[in-house]
């Protein structure tokens, strides 16, 4: 680590152990600090203890704050100022600021790094003196600050700087400032919070209007979040590729983690913007073990709130917040190029007017959206997706694999990729995924023929769909494939939907009961291989343009009003 950088544990040499007070080198510099500041009077008198207690003075002018020094009133011993819960001093080279302290736990105090920590930009370590200024404060109720940053860039050369405990920590461009990393060990920028409730926590935490500039041969991650009852990240964007699994200078694995350690803490992470991707490294199997750009882990019990952000180009998914009992609203969001999954949501997740685009291939297994959960379950929502694929699929854009319920409601995919599938469902089969006006638009390249819909689990409904597929190599697409490799699948469900394909619109390969295919269009070859036994099915009010054939048993159907096939 360079000679000049800072320890995340050093505190500053100004404190004197009192948190909030003001040495008393800076006195003279208070006193003209005070003289045009306010609202009240005040003149110094000192106690015992060595501390100078500013108090109201009926002499003095009522629209001025004064500070009286007869010269033996503020004796030696007199090491600080004490403003009680009226006043807070923020000290630097040049002077110091006196602000009205009000109620610190809603209004925080500002502190400007160039005016009052003495930093200067593209020179001194800005992190590292906002850090020494935090932890000069020992009591955790004390530490209420909002820390400006100006225009221009700043440098960052302190590892992981510790949030741990606080009423209030924002980290603010004003308008936009950039911080940029200059030292390689510089691994993660700040970790908030701690993954357990108890107190002391971070209370409300809030970082703003900031580029993060790690190009050249650096790499780092902006945080882990572990909130108690508030955080707000907006407006940040990360400038350079990341470069996680490099031997020499490789950063964290999360880019940005958050997590809301209560159920009651609520995070808004709005307009943040990964698009330079990372690193891809061959000799891997899978893109796990690389940088993973949004997440959301284990800790998270809260609610989080992803808004207008963006991830490109990255190995180890796109917005990854699967792994939890909290909840994510993934909203107005776009995933461009990702491996593993653009987006991969879990139990009571919802994803809302977001956008998935593959234009190059990532080096990586990928898939689209995955609504995860095997294990913890289900409840996801899904209205207004948008999935356009011009690459190869190494397996589904849409993938279902949920332990529960589930509704995807306009979810439209455009597909000029090749080989793999569009939409697969192997969810836990005991409760029902539904599909409501969704489309498919397929005009891909399969290297072989295949089925663009896999249905391998039972409960599944399509509600006012439309999938049209066409190949454009000599290789066929097809529509819908029920297929539980032995297994039966039960009461599926087609309802006012409309299948083109260049072969079959609906294979049964294997059998099951209660299914529900009603008021739907089949313009190609509806089929049952001839093993696979169908009973108790209800087919009415369908047109058949193609073929019907089904090799297997058909046991116990009821229908009437079928248009080109009779049950």
């Amino acid at each position: 680590m360079a000679d000049n950088q800072r320890s995340r544990r050093q505190t500053s040499d100004s404190s004197n152990g009192d948190s909030g007070g003001v040495p008393r080198r800076s006195y003279l510099r208070v006193l003209g600090a005070l003289g045009g500041a306010g609202l009240v009077s005040a003149y110094a008198t000192s106690d015992r203890s060595g501390v100078v207690a500013a108090q109201q003075d009926e002499r003095a002018d009522p629209r001025r704050l004064t500070v009286a020094d007869s010269g033996t009133t503020v004796a030696d011993g007199v090491s600080h100022l004490d403003f009680a819960d009226g006043l807070s001093a923020v000290e630097s080279e040049a002077g110091v600021r006196i602000d009205a302290d009000g109620d610190s736990a809603t209004n925080p105090h500002v502190v400007d790094v160039s005016d009052d920590l003495g930093v200067e930009p593209e020179q001194d370590d800005v992190w590292g003196a906002i850090y020494d200024h935090y932890s000069s404060f020992d009591d955790p109720t004390d530490r209420c600050h909002e820390y400006v940053i100006p225009s221009g860039t700043w440098y960052v050369e302190t590892d992981d700087i510790e949030l741990f405990a606080h009423e209030y920590f924002g980290v603010v461009g004003e308008p936009f400032a950039v911080l940029e990393v200059t030292d390689q060990d510089v691994d993660r920028m700040m970790t908030v919070g701690t993954i357990d409730e108890s107190l002391p926590h971070a209370q409300r935490t809030v970082m703003k209007n900031l580029r993060v500039d790690i190009r050249g041969e650096y790499d780092t991650g902006i945080g882990r979040w572990h909130t108690y009852g508030y955080g707000h990240v907006e407006n940040v964007e990360l400038r350079g590729r990341r470069d996680r699994l490099n031997p020499e200078y490789g950063g964290d694995r999360h880019t940005l983690k958050v997590d809301g350690i209560r159920p009651e803490a609520t995070n808004a992470i709005r307009n943040v913007r990964f698009t330079h991707g990372d690193t891809n490294y061959e000799s891997r199997d899978t893109g796990v073990g690389h940088a993973i750009p949004f997440a959301a882990e284990i800790y998270h019990r809260g609610t989080n709130i992803w808004e207008q952000c963006q991830v490109s180009g990255f190995l180890d998914n796109g917005i990854y917040v699967s792994n939890n009992s909290g909840r994510n609203l993934v909203v107005g969001c776009r995933a461009h190029n990702n491996a593993g999954a653009n987006v991969r949501v879990g139990p009571n997740d919802v994803v809302l007017n977001t956008k998935i685009v593959m234009d190059e291939h990532p080096g990586q297994p990928w898939a689209g959206l995955w609504l995860d959960g095997e294990i913890s379950g289900g409840g996801q929502v899904v209205d207004g997706l948008h999935c356009i694929n011009h690459v190869r699929k190494n397996t589904e854009i849409v993938r279902c694999t949920q332990a529960g319920p589930a509704r995807l409601s306009n979810v439209h995919i455009t597909d000029d990729g090749g080989d793999g599938r569009a939409i697969r469902v192997s969810d836990d089969a005991a409760t029902r995924t539904t599909f409501e006006n969704c489309t498919i638009t397929d005009r891909s390249s399969p290297t072989v023929s295949d089925y663009a819909v896999y249905v391998r689990s039972s409960n599944v409904v399509f509600r006012d769909c439309s999938f049209d597929h066409t190949s454009q190599s000599d290789a066929s697409r097809n529509g819908i494939f029920v297929d539980a490799r032995g297994d039966a699948v039960d009461q599926l469900v087609l309802d006012n939907c409309e299948v083109d394909a260049d072969v079959a619109s609906l294979r049964f390969s294997d059998g099951g009961v209660d299914h529900t295919v009603d008021q739907s269009i089949f313009r190609a070859l509806v089929t049952s291989d001839a093993d696979a036994t169908l009973s108790n099915v209800l087919w009415t009010g369908n047109r058949h343009y193609g073929e019907t054939n089904f090799a297997g048993v058909r046991s116990d159907w009821k229908g009437d009003f079928n248009w080109g096939f009779e049950v």
